[in-house]
């Protein structure tokens, strides 16, 4: 069965610029998030060798849920100046590579990322996220995956995995993380349910919604708490769940993995100072995939 491989963009960026030290070429350009980016990206493409590829980031127009919740993810810092120099120069290596890169104003790239895959998943093709979003794992079933990948290992996180790393099944995450909260997204969740209240409760109960059907069942506390987050629960939801209905332009077809430009690949990695080839076997890490 085919496979298509949907990276998502910024996490990786940021991953790449704080896992490898400060480096710059000659002419001064930070190139540390562009050599990581680029390492972790060639790992992918070897150890999986998918069908179809896209790499998608957001952008800085505000979304819907910027609309609906003012607060969200307001609480981030901003880029470093040493990072956002860099990503025109990630966006060129990823096209020099013949690999899409895609961004919807309007949408993050989780959303765009959601609609690829569940459209690639209903043409019977097999899916792998690479991304270390949680939010990610609610759409990980028998034909979608994450794939969690560092500079030095990578690893595959199935329907199983999920269920070991969170206590609840993937189709729960999303009422999983609205009840505990998102602190990197600025989501508060319900007052006083952490990680092991919310799988206790979601284990009994199933749901969101049964909870509340239930508010009887509860402590006093957890009762109140959910009382009082009643009012704004559905909308803390709506925030966490991925939209995968983006009016993305793109054909399944355009996903198709190519060869990739290597005189143009070749006069970005010399012009930024790196000693590396295009598509570089690397044959530490085998995952096992589906």
């Amino acid at each position: 069965m085919k496979t298509t491989l949907l990276v998502d963009g910024m996490a990786f960026v940021y991953r790449a610029y704080f896992a490898v030290p400060p480096m710059a070429n000659s002419a001064g350009v930070h190139t540390n998030a562009v050599f990581g980016f680029n390492r972790m990206l060639q790992r992918m493409i070897s150890q999986v060798s998918p069908d179809y590829i896209a790499v998608l980031f957001d952008t800085p127009k505000p979304t819907f849920r910027h609309e609906q919740f003012p607060e969200y993810k307001a609480q981030r810092p901003p880029m470093p100046a040493e990072l956002s120099e860099q990503i025109p120069w990630i966006k060129e290596l990823i096209r020099a590579l013949n690999i899409l890169c895609l961004e919807y104003p309007g949408f993050e790239a989780d959303d765009v990322i959601g609609t690829l895959a569940v459209a690639a998943a209903g043409n019977d093709v097999n899916v792998l996220i690479a991304s270390a979003d949680k939010d990610l794992c609610q759409l990980v079933n028998d034909k979608i995956a994450m794939l969690n990948v560092t500079m030095k290992s990578m690893e595959v996180i199935d329907n199983v995995a999920v269920t070991n790393k969170f206590g609840v099944r993937p189709d729960q995450i999303i009422d999983y993380l609205t009840l505990v909260g998102d602190t990197a997204d600025n989501i508060p969740g319900v007052k006083k349910v952490g990680c092991k209240t919310a799988q206790l409760l979601l284990n009994q109960l199933d749901s969101i919604d049964n909870i509340y059907s239930n508010l009887d069942k509860l402590k006093p506390a957890i009762k109140k708490s959910f009382q009082e987050a009643a009012a704004n629960i559905n909308a803390y939801r709506n925030l966490i769940k991925i939209d995968c209905n983006v009016p993305v332009k793109e054909k399944f077809e355009d996903l198709i993995i190519r060869e990739p430009d290597n005189n143009k690949f070749l006069k970005i990695t010399e012009y930024l100072g790196f000693r590396s080839s295009t598509r570089k076997k690397n044959n530490d890490i085998q995952p096992e995939l589906f």
